[in-house]
Formats: C-alpha cells, sequence, structure tokens
C-alpha cells in the first residue's frame, strides 16, 4: 500500500474572515480535503489566507486556490507526514508566477463577448 498514490479531492470549503490573536481578522477559506490510499481514508482541514496582494481574479479562481491547497498536502506527504498525524495546516496562498493566467470571471456564455 506505501507504493500507492494518495488520491486527495475537496469536499467543502468555507470563505470567511478569520480572528487573528494579534490584530485585525484576515479573509482566507477552511478547506476540507479528503485523501484516499487504497482502503485509508482521512479528512484534512487546511487553512489557507489570502496574501496581502492578491489580484480579485485569483482571489476569484477556486480552481487554483483549491489546487494550490492540494500541491501543499502532496509536498508534506512527500516529505514523510501522514494525514494520521496531528497537525495544523494554515498557508498563505499568493499569485500565480509571471505569465501564468488566472482563468477569468468571465461567464462560458460570454466567452465570445
Amino acid at each position: 500500500m506505501p507504493d500507492e498514490p494518495w488520491l486527495m479531492r475537496v469536499e467543502g470549503a468555507l470563505e470567511a474572515h478569520f480572528k487573528q490573536p494579534g490584530g485585525p481578522s484576515r479573509p482566507g477559506i477552511d478547506w476540507t480535503i479528503g485523501l484516499k490510499r487504497g482502503e485509508e481514508t482521512h479528512r484534512v482541514r487546511v487553512r489557507s489566507y489570502f496574501a496581502e496582494d492578491m489580484r480579485p481574479v485569483v482571489k476569484a479562481d477556486t480552481t487554483y486556490l483549491g489546487r494550490t491547497v492540494m500541491q501543499y498536502l502532496d509536498d508534506l506527504l512527500r516529505t514523510g507526514w501522514t494525514p494520521a498525524q496531528e497537525h495544523e495546516h494554515v498557508i498563505t496562498i499568493g499569485n500565480p508566477p509571471p505569465g501564468t493566467e488566472a482563468r477569468s470571471p468571465r461567464p462560458w456564455w460570454r466567452f465570445w463577448g
């Protein structure tokens, strides 16, 4: 079973402003990510904050945000962490690298306009 890859999916997300112990609240998303390998299943919560300079079009791209959270978990899994280990997952998501397009907020039915 250790050779099998972990499968991941977004099971839930809650966008909110989260209280901070030393200052004002910060906007972000609490994600619930389901992980599965063979018969073993886990749910992991990751809190992601938005970088202060995040562009609105990036903040609206939930696909980019969700993939970034799952990439974070994949990186942890590759370093030896397992979902059975308790861990407080908190990350800050920034803008994608230059030259990477964020998904257009325009609806699919207005693609040509």
